[in-house]
């Protein structure tokens, strides 16, 4: 059901004028940030058919504060744009977790004070790779997090936001809980255009 909504909803928003395609795009994938069931979401916006990179880039804190949450770019390039969509304080709890502080400061992240310090480091350490801990500021199980860096070695369980390790059925009910929030919204997108 999911992938038949998505298909329509991306085939109404396409007929959007450029500002409320972005923004329903955007809200559309950020839902369960928005909504508190996920710590942060990335985006990546680029210019392919639409300048998603240029809008952005244009409209980025108006963008925000329809949106309601925080962002931070965590890596730019020629024609795309990585956009991390958080809320600071939920970020800020999550990060002040002494298992969290242990589980970072063993990447790097040791004199780091601030949520733009971690993500400051978090986005210098992008231009190289996508860096392991990034599930640790999406809001993944600690334990999956610590065992991607196993992933040769270790059997997954499951895939959907993230690969899940451990705790299949948890995994597995927070990607359904996801998926609802992202299909609530975009249907209320569509409602809202009268579609």
């Amino acid at each position: 059901m999911y992938d038949r909504v998505l298909i329509d909803f991306l085939n109404h928003i396409n007929n959007f004028k450029d500002y409320d395609y972005i923004l329903a795009l955007i809200k559309s994938t950020v839902a369960p940030t928005f909504n508190d069931l996920k710590l942060g979401t990335m985006m990546n916006l680029r210019n392919a058919k639409r300048p998603l990179k240029d809008y952005w880039m244009q409209n980025k804190f108006i963008l925000r504060d329809a949106l309601g949450l925080d962002f931070y770019e965590l890596k730019e390039g020629k024609d795309f744009v990585l956009v991390y969509f958080f809320k600071n304080e939920r970020l800020e709890k999550k990060l002040s977790q002494i298992k969290i502080k242990d589980f970072l400061n063993s990447y790097g992240y040791i004199s780091c004070v601030s949520t733009g310090d971690y993500l400051s480091l978090l986005s210098q350490k992008f231009i190289e790779t996508c860096p392991d801990e990034i599930g640790i500021f999406l809001g993944y199980p600690l334990k999956d997090v610590i065992d991607f860096k196993y992933r040769d070695k270790k059997a997954c369980k499951c895939t959907g936001y993230w690969k899940c390790f451990n705790n299949e059925k948890s995994s597995l009910e927070a990607f359904k809980r996801f998926d609802e929030v992202k299909l609530l919204e975009m249907k209320n997108i569509l409602k809202a255009y009268n579609y």
